[in-house]
């Protein structure tokens, strides 16, 4: 088994999220962590757990393998995505970001 490389997996994070316009208290909120959790999983300072890749894959839209694997680079569609994303209005960006939560909420009921 390939051992996860966490530093990388932080570095696609931060881009990802800087990508999609989010700041670290964005990110933090929407995924219910702690900012400074945020801050050191970018940095690869702190292992995340397998329900955090999951929510971070669901939050960018992005495969667990694409967030773990060393030879990954972030695709043009991504970056056109977020690059849309990031010219929303505050209130859009927010409005989305609640969306995305709300779906995530009916996701987790619908497993239960």
């Amino acid at each position: 088994m390939e051992k996860l490389n966490y530093k990388k997996i932080g570095e696609r994070l931060r881009k990802l999220r800087k990508y999609m316009g989010l700041t670290q208290e964005q990110v933090a909120e929407i995924l219910k962590i702690g900012r400074d959790a945020i801050l050191r999983i970018e940095k690869g300072e702190r292992k995340i757990d397998l329900q955090e890749l999951m929510n971070f894959s669901k939050l960018y839209n992005i495969s667990i393998d694409e967030l773990t694997k060393d030879n990954y680079t972030i695709s043009n569609s991504d970056v056109a995505f977020a690059r849309g994303f990031n010219k929303l209005s505050e209130k859009d960006k927010k409005e989305i970001i609640s969306l995305i939560e709300y779906k995530n909420i009916l996701k987790s009921h619908n497993k239960d």
